[in-house]
This record gives structure tokens, sequence and C-alpha cells, in this order.
């Protein structure tokens, strides 16, 4: 055997080391995220009494603004001249507000947004050609109508109706109407009990390029308006998810273009709705207890269902469905059901809780949603892409984010699942961006401690990140919780808290157009963090709504297209399996991961810096994954191109600072010992 060809192997782990095993700490450690701007929304005067304003969701535009919708029961929020609606409406309790910001954070305008009783936003998205779709719910009757324009419903039908209001990109009311029957649609509020903030979780809202608005939610009304081409014409139990489209361009009847039921014989609830561009896929999700306690029908599933049914002893679940539209935008469009799974555990607790509140849908059709989970057995990909895929001592909410294939069947069709760590915490809201990074924030209880790549058990701590903005808070409240969760699934790339010494929870978050990340709660913190703030003083009262973007430096930006160019995402998912299955089993290779994760930062600068070995290792890995793909199947994969491989590695070790090289001196050493012993090599042959 030629004697260099003891490199080959050796060469090859680096790779696989630097650039699959070691994504996550190199990502934290070539990001930085820090804020851009960080404020209070509430009174601008301190109120004398009780005062309660909260933010439910947040949007960006294309020219990276910021929108953000809530509720307040305070009359002199910052309101802009020439607002719509300058204060609550005579005889209001609660109104909604939408406030619009420019990319650094200044108000543009603020609005209230109500008649008389209660009214919240819970949802809101960007439109196309500038200004923002809100959502909402409103108990405004005919003594304090509720805004209409152009209406496909201009009256109130009882009880809690959604509405669902367009403006421009100055502030201008453009389209506006009720929707619902006469029962409940949301849930109830009056004078004593006003609308809730926790009790809409997940944005409810999406619109395509076309500019038609989906909407999903919750009704009891068995006279809820639904289309002739509907799903489910029929309420199924107590309360049903639905979903409907609207194109606010048309006025009266013609502006809805499509709406259904979704539901089984128990209570089904939805809490999130995406589309795609062309507006030909649509995807929902939610709550569900149909069949809970012998409930019928089940809630309607697809043979290719991760879970077409749950277990026997479940007292909630997730769902997520995925429709297909035949023509975007017709009134005649057909409506195919694609895919649809219950999501939960397999019920070894007695009556564990499952939900699903926030999700998105990338350009492929994948789906991607978060929550909670009071289940151990919740469905994780044990031996694929995960960052813990065990929580032994869950004895309280834990939050998850999975991802769905919906175009494979049964097991097949979970590309990932993972829990996040930290008992007592849940998540509600998510994003993920062109390269298939996820964002997603929520709150938690758990006192934090430092993230421990390779260690699969979801620890009761909320894991943080060494480059976390804030490391701890005062334990005893409920915080913001902030994660990236890296394009596999499997690792974390920045973990966070935000908030200060009272309680905070986040329930909207957006990603602008540059990558930066807005998040938007409520806060009871007079410390919590400000920068650049429209309103940088705590406002009074009992809470507020507070508005905040990260940033995300250019080097991590370049780094994630470098790496998205480098790796394939079917090899990356091979990666990952000889990371568990191979190197985390070998003690060597435990020795070898542990120093190439504390160099990976450096290792992948040296890359980035050099095009040319970027490349080289480009080529090496495409060449080579056939080796990785014997080795998992139990045989020892032999490496080739040795003379490739050798000059890379001489290359990359010329340029690498010192404490790279001895890492790569080190595997050097072992790996001649091992060729004189004529021993496999970390599961890979040496000659």
């Amino acid at each position: 055997m030629n004697g260099r060809n003891i490199f080959r192997p050796a060469a090859y782990l680096l790779i696989i080391a630097i650039l699959g095993v070691s994504y996550s700490s190199a990502h934290a450690q070539t990001q930085t995220r820090h804020l851009v701007f960080s404020t209070y929304l509430g009174p601008k005067t301190p109120p004398t009494g009780p005062a309660h304003t909260f933010a439910q969701n947040c949007a960006s535009d294309a020219q990276g603004n910021t929108y953000v919708t809530g509720a307040t029961d305070v009359s002199n929020l910052p309101v802009s001249p020439n607002a719509f609606q300058q204060g609550p409406a005579l005889n209001s309790t609660q109104s909604a507000f939408v406030a619009k910001y420019d990319p650094n954070g200044q108000p543009l305008w603020c609005t209230y947004l109500g008649g008389d009783n209660q009214s919240m936003g819970i949802g809101v998205a960007a439109m196309p050609n500038g200004g923002v779709v809100v959502v909402g719910l409103t108990t405004s009757d005919v003594s304090g109508p509720f805004p209409t324009k152009n209406a496909y419903q201009n009256q109130y039908h009882g009880n809690t109706d959604y509405f669902v209001t367009v403006f421009d990109a100055n502030g201008n009311l453009t389209y506006s109407t009720y929707l619902g029957g006469s029962g409940v649609e949301g849930q109830s509020a009056n004078q004593s009990t006003p609308f809730a903030d926790d009790q809409n979780s997940g944005n409810c809202v999406a619109v395509d390029a076309q500019g038609l608005v989906y909407v999903a939610g919750m009704t009891s009304s068995s006279d809820f308006p639904v289309t002739p081409n509907h799903q489910q014409g029929v309420i199924g139990g107590g309360m049903d998810a639905c979903l409907c489209i609207i194109d606010p361009s048309q006025s009266g009847a013609s502006s809805l273009i499509y709406a259904s039921f979704l539901g089984g014989g128990g209570d089904d609830q939805g809490h999130s709705v995406a589309v795609n561009a062309s507006g030909s896929l649509i995807a929902v999700a939610g709550y569900t207890d149909s069949g809970y306690s012998g409930s019928s029908p089940l809630f309607p599933t697809t043979t290719n269902a991760l879970a077409q049914k749950p277990a026997s002893n479940f007292r909630s679940n997730g769902f997520v469905t995925q429709f297909s539209s035949s023509q975007p935008g017709s009134p005649t469009s057909t409506y195919n059901m694609l895919y649809s799974t219950y999501l939960g555990g397999t019920g070894t607790q007695d009556n564990p809780r499952d939900d699903t509140y926030g999700m998105t849908m990338d350009p492929s059709g994948r789906i991607v949603v978060t929550g909670r989970t009071e289940d151990q057995d919740f469905p994780m990909t044990a031996s694929g892409p995960t960052i813990f895929n065990s929580t032994p001592s869950l004895t309280n909410d834990e939050p998850y984010v999975v991802k769905i294939n919906p175009a494979l069947n049964g097991p097949f069709s979970l590309v990932y699942s993972t829990f996040l760590g930290g008992a007592g915490g849940f998540c509600t809201s998510l994003a993920v961006d062109a390269q298939g990074t996820v964002y997603v924030a929520g709150e938690s209880t758990a006192q934090g401690a430092p993230w421990a790549p390779g260690n699969l058990t979801s620890p009761a701590n909320f894991p943080y990140t060494q480059n976390a903005l804030i490391k701890a808070l005062p334990t005893g409240s409920e915080h913001v919780i902030f994660m990236v969760i890296d394009p596999s699934g499997a690792n974390l790339g920045y973990s966070t808290y935000l908030g200060g010494s009272g309680g905070d929870r986040a329930y909207g978050l957006a990603v602008d157009p540059t990558g930066n990340i807005i998040l938007s709660g409520l806060t009871s913190s007079q410390d919590f963090p400000t920068k650049n703030p429209a309103q940088g003083t705590w406002p009074g009262g009992n809470q507020n709504a507070f508005v905040t973007k990260f940033s995300v430096n250019e080097s991590m930006r370049e780094w994630t297209r470098a790496y998205a160019n480098l790796v394939k995402a079917d090899d990356l998912g091979l990666l990952r399996q000889y990371r568990d299955k191979v190197l985390s089993k070998d003690p060597r290779g435990q020795v070898y991961k542990a120093q190439l994760y504390q160099n990976s930062g450096a290792a992948l600068t040296v890359l980035m810096d050099h095009p040319e070995l970027l490349l080289q290792a480009k080529n090496l890995i495409d060449a080579n994954m056939g080796a990785v793909i014997q080795t998992l199947q139990g045989h020892r994969g032999t490496i080739y191109d040795s003379e490739a491989v050798l000059a890379f590695l001489q290359s990359f070790g010329e340029k690498s600072p010192p404490p790279l090289q001895a890492a790569v001196k080190g595997m050097q050493k072992e790996l001649r010992q091992s060729h004189r012993q004529r021993k496999s090599f970390l599961g890979f042959r040496l000659h």
C-alpha cells in the first residue's frame, strides 16, 4: 500500500468533522446576534390603574418594515396623527391595534382598530404590494360596530366573530369584514373577561403572491359561512377548525373565495396557516381532541399520514394538514387533501397533552411546526437528525420542532423531529429562511444551562449557546426563549433568553428580507432590554407589548450560503448518521469530534478565506459519499482519490492556526499506528 494512502480517512474524517459533524459549533462561532432595535409599545403616559397591552403577532414586508398587532385596554397608545382610528371606540373595554415600524425600529404609523366591547388582533401578514392584513376577534355589535369596508359580512353574527382587515402601506383601510356565525369564533370575551393573550398562539393568516388572504381558525358555529367548493360542509363536533380564503381586491360576497370546516367529533382548533407563493399548496396546523373519550368521527387524516389516529389514552394531539388548490383565486377551484396527520405521542403516560401552534412551509412544500408536548414518546427521528431525541424526566410541557415532507408516506414523511429542552416551556411561533434554517420562539420557566452538543437527552434546563444575548434570568416567571436550528434539524446555531426581572412571553416571529429576526410579545419587566427604542422607558401598567429585532452578521450569512452550496441536503443527513452511529460510539472518534468541535469555527474560517480549499472539499465530499454509505451499512468504506485528499490535507494544515494543526497531527499519528496494526480506523478501510 502506498504509505500516503493512510491519510485518506484522516482527511475525509477531517472534512466530515468540520463540514458535517461540527456544524453547530461553527455556526455559533461565526455569528453574532445582537439587537438592531428593541422597544416597548404601551401608553404614552403611565395609567393610574391596571393596564394591559400585548402584541400577538408580527410580520415583515419586502422593504424590511415591521408590522405588529395585538390588543390594549389603554386609551393613549402612541398613535400617528393620521391614524385610521385615533382611540378606542365608545364603550370599548379592549381594542385591537396595528403598528408599523421602519427597518430601524422608528414608528411609521400606529392605529387603534375596533368597535364597542372587545377586539383583539391575533394574526398579521404583509401584503405583496405593500400594506398589511390583520386577523382578529371582536364582540363589537350593532350598537358600536367594528369598522368594515367592501365587506363579505357587514354585521356581527353573535358571541364572537373574526375580523379580516387590510391596510395599505400608509395605514389607509382598504378592506374589512366580519367573518363568523352565531356561535363562538376563536374565544369568548365580555366586559369582565376580555380576550386573553394566551388563547391564540400561532399565526392564523398568510398571503400568497396574488394578495389572496388565507385564514385558519376555530368555530362552534354550525352556520359558519362555507362555500360550495368546501372540503367539509358540516361542523363535526363541538368546535371545528376552519380554513377561509379572501380576495380583498373584491367586495361583498365575491370576496370570499373559499371557506370550509376541518374537524372530527371533538374540539379542533386551527392555530396557523401557510401558503406557497402561487397559492397551490396550503397548510393548516393546530389542536385536536377528536377521538378523546370515544368521540367520533376522528379528525380527518390521509392514508400517507404519520399517524392516522391518536393513541388510545391521549388527551389531545396536534394536527398538520396540507391541501392543494387547482385554480388559486378562483371560486370554482377544487381543494384536495394531500396529507393530514395527528401529531402526538404513543400515550405511554396517562392522558398526555400535545399541541401544535406555529407552522410554516418552505418553497418545496415541506412543513415545519412547533408547539408543546407532555409525552415522552412524542415521535422522534431516532437514527436521523435531532438535537434531543429523548426526555426521560418529562413532567411538564416541553417545546419541540418537527419537519414533515407531505410527499412521503407514514414514518418516511418525518424529516426530523426534536425536543428543544427546558421543562416547563413551549414554543408558539417559527419561521424558516431560504437556506432552511429554523427560527423558533416561545417561553420557558426553566433555568438555563450551556448546551452540550452530542448529548441527545433533553435537559430539564433551557439550553443556551455560549454567544447568547442573555444566559440567565430570574426564576419563578416565564421568559422569552429564542432558538436557531440548523437546516438539518440536528444542532442549535443560537439559543438565548430574552426578558427582564418580570414575566415575558413571545407570540410573534418574522424574518425580514436580510435575514434579521423580529420577535413580538408581552412583558411585565421594567428592565426589558431596549435599543434604539420608539418607547424606551417602562410605559406603566401591568404589562406592555415589546418589539425586538435581532441582527445576523454578514460573516454568518456568508458561511450559511457557502455551507448550503458545499453539502447537499441528502449528504448532510448521511454525515449526521455517520456521526451518531460510528464516530460518537468510538472512543477515539469521541476525542476527535471534541477536538474538531472546539476548532470548527477556525476551520471554517480557513475554508471561507481560501475558496480553492472550499472547492476541493466539495469535490471530495461528492466523490466519496459512497464510503460513508458503506460504513453505515456495516461495511468498512474505502475512500479513493488519495492524491487529491492528501493535497487538500497538506494545504489545509499549512493555512490552519496552531490549535487546529495540533488536532490534525494527533489524528495522523494515531492513523499511522492503526495502519501498522492493520486495523480499521473509525469505520474506514486503510488500504
